[in-house]
């Protein structure tokens, strides 16, 4: 069984909302780290999206309110649901998701 050097691999990432891939998980999903810092988009998935902070805080606008989730933490977005992450400093996450099926919102892919 492969082992990954999850935060070695973040030690790398200078980018921020640009995703590095771990593995795939199987047909249809992937885990990937990335590094958030500022906003991002308001997008959808069309599966589950799972996010675990490994360090700092995230917080993502969703439903109408903010979800402040801290190192240690995981978050399940469910599909369909229009959210947006943001973060005041930095943090890296580790995501769940499936594969290729982020839309930003009003894409009509």
């Amino acid at each position: 069984m492969p082992k990954f050097p999850v935060l070695k691999m973040a030690r790398g990432l200078n980018q921020v909302f640009q995703p590095v891939e771990i593995t795939d998980i199987d047909d249809n999903y992937h885990a990937f780290i990335v590094r958030y810092s500022g906003d991002y988009t308001t997008h959808t998935h069309e599966r589950d999206e799972l996010v675990y902070i490994l360090e700092g805080e995230l917080i993502i606008e969703i439903d109408g309110k903010e979800e402040h989730v801290r190192q240690g933490e995981a978050f399940l977005v469910p599909a369909g649901m229009p959210h947006r992450p943001r973060c005041a400093n930095t943090a890296l996450g580790f995501v769940m998701e499936t594969r290729g099926l982020q839309k930003q919102m009003g894409d009509n892919l």
